[in-house]
């Protein structure tokens, strides 16, 4: 059985009849943490829509996520629909709160773009995404913008050189010792027939300048794939190369050094998957992987799995939901669909996924029943995952807190 014929744009559920009620729970929750925070006066403003395709940053400096863009749609009778937008939000940790940022300019409305953080010069850096323009034809960028953290001002960087194409869904990172964006891979198909690419750039920040790295006995081309940074090294983990499976399982440190790339992962571990969260655990030399969409019965995950970099392997941290029920037709599943692991978060892929040296964090995403749009932590050194925002919608019926569940959804 495969849940999903089309998996890249279909969710299965067709829509959320609880929102209402689980918009005042996360009300309620959120107020709960005011109490918990002595320096919060306010209640909490309200949180960003319910979204997917989205990318940020953790701002230690002010103990913070930003996020910005990505696709607010819903979908209709299970069929994708798009509402791309050009928001910046703030994720204040220490009240658990969302501020809306007004930010002129900037790169506007953006889906499936990458952004990292350059510490080193206290702002962020967007690269590329896309852009919907109508009916299976898109505009993908391959422009670079900077966030200044301090003032939350815009700026476009000019660059010259061997530009990439345009493209979303792609791995980059910021060389903080080379002070240097680093791209890998992508989606560059214009029509929305997805088509991976697996060349890889460098845009030196100081001069502008783009220059191709090549490369040998790296990953194959793909798009989807999740990225992060430990020490010297880009961890690249799953992805797709194409619309239908096989998807990877595959994972490469790619030395930033001396720009040569070395497979790391061998034998069983997570399933073959696209839209993972990937985190980078320094204090034990490893990776965790979460979540993703695979092309089995369940399709999306919230299982766990750490990586040792120095080649002990792939060790699982948390099972996730397990599969309890058969759909009854296409896009109608039974409440008892699966069984929550409700120690983790909802089973998702396409989510925000940023880090601090420590911490872990997880915001948005598309799930079984639409996007969603609450925050989840994992204390890296254990694994242990936190809710630190509930969602006001996405979540199946039977791990959402509403009682008059009918299917999976609502």
């Amino acid at each position: 059985m495969k849940l999903l014929v089309f998996p890249f744009i279909v969710s299965l559920g067709c829509g959320d009849k609880d929102t209402t009620l689980r918009a005042d729970a996360a009300d309620d929750a959120a107020q709960d943490a005011l109490v918990e925070a002595p320096n919060c006066t306010e209640r909490p403003a309200d949180a960003p829509e319910t979204r997917s395709e989205v990318a940020g940053v953790f701002d230690e400096a002010r103990n913070r996520i930003l996020v910005y863009g990505g696709n607010t749609a819903a979908p209709v009778e299970c069929m994708p629909d798009y509402e791309y937008v050009a928001e910046l939000w703030a994720f204040h940790l220490d009240c658990h709160s969302w501020e809306r940022i007004e930010a002129p300019g900037g790169p506007g409305i953006r889906a499936r773009h990458s952004i990292v953080l350059d510490g080193s010069h206290d702002r962020l850096i967007l690269f590329g995404g896309r852009e919907r323009l109508g009916f299976g034809r898109y505009t993908y960028y391959n422009d670079v913008w900077a966030l200044g953290l301090a003032s939350d001002t815009w700026s476009e960087i000019t660059t010259t050189g061997s530009a990439p194409s345009g493209r979303a869904v792609t791995a980059a990172a910021y060389d903080e010792a080379r002070n240097r964006l680093i791209i890998f891979g992508g989606d560059v198909d214009t029509m929305g027939l997805l088509r991976a690419i697996g060349d890889m750039f460098a845009l030196d920040l100081e001069s502008g300048a783009w220059s191709a790295i090549t490369t040998t006995g790296g990953p194959a081309a793909r798009f989807y794939h999740s990225s992060s940074v430990l020490g010297d090294e880009l961890i690249v983990f799953g992805g797709a190369a194409a619309f239908n499976p096989p998807y990877f399982n595959d994972a490469y440190a790619f030395n930033m050094v001396n720009d040569t790339w070395r497979r790391i992962a061998t034998g069983s571990g997570p399933s073959p998957r696209f839209g993972s969260a990937l985190f980078a655990d320094s204090a034990n030399r490893r990776v965790i992987a979460f979540g993703g969409h695979d092309d089995g019965d369940l399709g999306n995950h919230n299982d766990s799995w750490s990586l040792d970099l120095d080649g002990d392997g792939w060790t699982e941290l948390h099972g996730g939901d397990t599969l309890n029920g058969a759909p009854s037709g296409p896009c109608m599943f039974p409440t008892d669909f699966t069984v929550p692991e409700e120690t983790s978060p909802e089973r998702r892929y396409s989510m925000m996924a940023v880090q601090s040296t420590s911490t872990g964090f997880v915001f948005g995403g598309k799930t079984d029943c639409g996007n969603i749009n609450d925050v989840w932590a994992m204390d890296l050194p254990t694994g242990a995952w936190s809710q630190r925002r509930p969602a006001t919608g996405g979540e199946a019926c039977n791990r959402s807190g509403a009682t008059q569940c009918t299917t999976l959804c609502y």
